[in-house]
């Protein structure tokens, strides 16, 4: 009579082994919902603190019409470095919070942000951007980087408007009467100084083969069809946006950025949150490197944290894939970044 056949490996050895497999199992779904639970909990302390810090900051915000004039500068400047301390929590946050989630927190910074800048242009206008008719007076030897009231040349005031003709009025409209604005310039070096640039925002368009240098903290930056342009800007208190500019080198700190349409551009940038890109190819990017006397003054005017620079955080809105990097922008090779800007 034949044996039957031997099922390898003895009854004990197989339930040891089946025990074994399900401890590891029994283990490793509760690592699972330890993890879930650390993360809920982490979500949970996020939402509690960041939605709080939202509802105080609007309470500072209602009350701004009934605070005496004297006391409002300091109370806005309060409240953009708790909008700014926000943004800064948010962004160490993302690791944990769900995409919802961090849209819903985005937006709800943005509609704050939004309700302080226009608060503050109503209860605290700002001084209409001018000049001052004083002769320029240069030196020979330094053609190239005259300050006098913001100007490099007096000349250049024809194309640095507030809404004086129609076109420009158009302009005004759109971008604020006190915006600061440089249009149709080719060929021109132009210095604007910090007592003209701060907290005024700052219009450039249609600008071939210049090079433009801001001092000071602007409130918002608009680039719009710049060709073949240098444009060094000190820290933006909140958003720069750049729309149809090619060939261009730009060097800015800000807390946001929006780059569109644009091609061949090399951005050398501080940012405290994460840079977005939309129908843009061959944009190369590079830490903020420019340097200017009182720089550091500024960067706590404009309520910017200088040793928090995303700079090479970019959502290209045009590549939706995470496994591969976007093909629309890269990051500058060291050897090839510019050392001086002089």
């Amino acid at each position: 009579m034949d044996s039957p056949t031997l099922i390898e490996g003895s009854l004990p050895d197989r339930i040891t082994k089946r025990d074994r497999e399900r401890k590891n199992v029994i283990e490793r779904r509760r690592e699972e919902r330890q993890s879930l639970t650390v993360e809920s909990e982490q979500s949970s302390y996020f939402k509690d603190t960041f939605y709080s810090s939202c509802k105080q900051i609007k309470e500072m915000l209602d009350e701004a019409p009934n605070t005496p004039s004297s006391a409002l500068p300091g109370l806005f400047d309060k409240i953009n470095k708790e909008i700014q301390t926000l943004k800064n929590y948010l962004s160490q946050s993302k690791m944990f919070l769900k995409v919802y989630d961090i849209r819903r927190a985005q937006e709800n910074l943005q509609l704050l942000e939004n309700e302080a800048s226009d608060l503050e242009i109503k209860l605290l206008p700002k001084k209409k951007f001018g000049f001052k008719n004083r002769r320029v007076v240069k030196k020979s030897c330094e053609k190239a980087h005259d300050m006098t009231d913001g100007l490099k040349d007096l000349k250049i005031s024809e194309g640095i408007v507030n809404g004086s003709t129609k076109q420009n009025h158009k302009l005004s409209s759109k971008y604020g009467d006190s915006a600061c604005m440089l249009l149709g310039k080719v060929d021109e070096q132009i210095v604007l100084d910090a007592e003209n640039v701060n907290k005024n925002d700052i219009l450039l368009s249609d600008l071939i083969r210049c090079t433009v240098r801001i001092y000071g903290t602007p409130s918002i930056l608009h680039m719009i069809n710049l060709k073949q342009c240098t444009v060094l800007v000190g820290p933006v208190t909140s958003s720069v946006f750049v729309h149809d500019c090619s060939e261009c080198t730009f060097a800015f700190a800000c807390q946001q950025l929006r780059l569109h349409s644009s091609t061949d551009c090399t951005v050398y940038l501080h940012i405290t949150s994460r840079s977005i890109i939309e129908d843009c190819t061959n944009i190369r990017v590079a830490p903020y490197n420019w340097h200017y006397e009182d720089q550091a003054n500024h960067f706590n005017l404009a309520g910017l944290d200088s040793k928090m620079n995303n700079w090479n955080c970019i959502d290209d809105f045009n590549w939706l894939s995470n496994e591969k990097h976007s093909p629309n922008w890269s990051i500058l090779e060291p050897e090839l970044r510019v050392k001086n800007w002089d």
